[in-house]
């Protein structure tokens, strides 16, 4: 009956239904029924009666859907939480405390603490966490004790305790358990060690970067929460060791390894960043975007300018058009000119809020501006571009500035095309060889390609 249990957008049905499978005679159907209605914050009157209930699973089913059914006061709910303390099955008991934590009932600090010394660690587990939330400063000063227990429920209790109230005291003790656990070399079990690695980020254990980068480079299974904290705690100098990781099937890996040379500012890692904008993920494109536009990589100008234009995901091409203009200025009007039309609102208002960091208009640039500014849809994104421009002193004879002509002798420039494929085709490959070359040279190589792409692109336009 549970797996015909599908949930409805009509809360009303919901509870109708809840109140109907608790009637059943099978204690899985009245456990579910009991934690779907405290999920729906309803009915603690029914939840409390299942306190009664002969079956312990359903018994603990109501005792935690209790705390999340209620806020206080509730002297009553509290009544039959304290009662359940005493419940002779330990999940029932933990579940209770369990729920006088979330409901913060300070009134039962000293029943929740008595269960910090309860013989069953579910229990002590529960306790634990509970008095965190009541009285965080009494549980504080024992947390070291918790963390050294035996008793695996405890001592993850503890750890997690210690992220939730930042008691940086706990921090060496974390340490330490995690370098035993990855050198015991026991994989059988990341909650843990992935835990570890949380609430050192959490604590900006400093000391812990080595280890983290560590992890980070050889171990698979905790290698994306490592590179999670390393960006947490803002580890500059574990950039450039785990630059070779931009190349991981994970995607949310990647995603983490781009954000972490952002905020280190590691533009060495342009070279293997910069593929990353035509990746399958659209997370991943999103943040090689940021790191393109961070440290204005013109090279990249093709790519964004494809993003803006065509990329299937609706809200990663307005991105692409806020770079696209950044990294070009007065050069990316005819492409904002062109994508005022477009048929995606969020592309359109992005244009719109780009022609303010225009230097100047002309008269097609004016009517698009205008255009956008007639849309409903765009009409309160181009207020700050209409003041800068200023519509009433532009006048219909503006024309652009004429190009600066790129420093290419007069020899080559009828071969410029036939270069110009040839170097780029040079630096696609750069991330290839980062295995055999230094990345500080590679990106040395790059920024020299760079600019003679970016010289050679510009004869190409004159000709044209």
């Amino acid at each position: 009956m549970v797996e015909q249990f599908k949930r409805n957008n009509n809360k009303q049905e919901e509870i109708e239904r809840a109140l109907k499978l608790i009637q059943s005679r099978n204690p899985r159907d009245r456990s579910y029924a009991a934690k779907r209605l405290g999920e729906l914050k309803e009915r603690p009157d029914i939840l409390m009666s299942l306190m009664d209930d002969p079956n312990g699973f359903v018994r603990s089913a109501a005792a935690e859907a209790l705390g999340r059914s209620v806020e206080l006061p509730a002297p009553e709910v509290i009544s039959h939480l304290l009662a359940a303390i005493d419940d002779p099955n330990n999940y029932v008991c933990a579940a209770a405390v369990n729920s006088l934590g979330l409901l913060d009932a300070k009134q039962a600090v000293s029943e929740v603490e008595a269960c910090l010394n309860d013989s069953h660690p579910i229990v002590v587990q529960a306790a634990i966490l509970a008095m965190a939330r009541i009285d965080p400063e009494r549980i504080k000063e024992h947390l070291v004790e918790y963390l050294e227990s035996d008793e695996y429920l405890i001592h993850l209790a503890a750890t997690r305790v210690c992220g939730w109230l930042m008691h940086a005291a706990c921090g060496p003790f974390i340490l330490k358990y995690l370098k035993d656990f990855m050198a015991e070399n026991d994989q059988q079990d990341l909650k843990l060690p992935k835990l570890y690695i949380e609430v050192l980020a959490r604590l900006n254990v400093k000391e812990s970067i080595p280890e983290l980068v560590e992890i980070a480079e050889k171990e698979v299974g905790l290698r994306g929460v490592a590179v999670e904290a390393l960006v947490e705690m803002n580890a500059e100098e574990a950039a450039a060791i785990l630059s070779p990781l931009l190349s991981d099937p994970s995607n949310r890996l990647r995603r983490n390894l781009i954000e972490m040379m952002i905020q280190a500012d590691y533009e060495t890692a342009l070279p293997l960043v910069r593929p990353l904008l035509r990746d399958s993920a659209i997370t991943v494109r999103e943040t090689a975007l940021a790191a393109i536009s961070k440290w204005q990589d013109r090279v990249s100008v093709s790519d964004v300018r494809n993003i803006a234009f065509n990329d299937p995901n609706p809200f990663v091409r307005p991105q692409a058009v806020t770079t696209l203009t950044k990294l070009l200025g007065q050069e990316a009007l005819p492409d904002l000119e062109d994508l005022a039309d477009d048929l995606n609102v969020h592309v359109r208002r992005a244009v719109a809020q780009s022609f303010a960091e225009i230097d100047y208009l002309t008269p097609s640039g004016k009517s698009a501006l205008i255009r956008l500014a007639n849309d409903e849809d765009t009409a309160d994104f181009v207020q700050e571009a209409l003041e800068v421009h200023d519509l009433s002193a532009i006048h219909p004879n503006v024309r652009p500035e004429p190009k600066i002509k790129a420093p290419v002798p007069e020899a080559i420039r009828t071969q410029s095309h036939d270069l110009k494929a040839l170097l780029e085709k040079w630096q696609a490959s750069l991330p290839n060889l980062q295995r055999h070359f230094d990345l500080e040279e590679l990106s040395d190589v790059d920024q020299a390609l760079s600019t003679l792409i970016v010289a050679l692109r510009k004869t190409d336009d004159q000709k044209e």
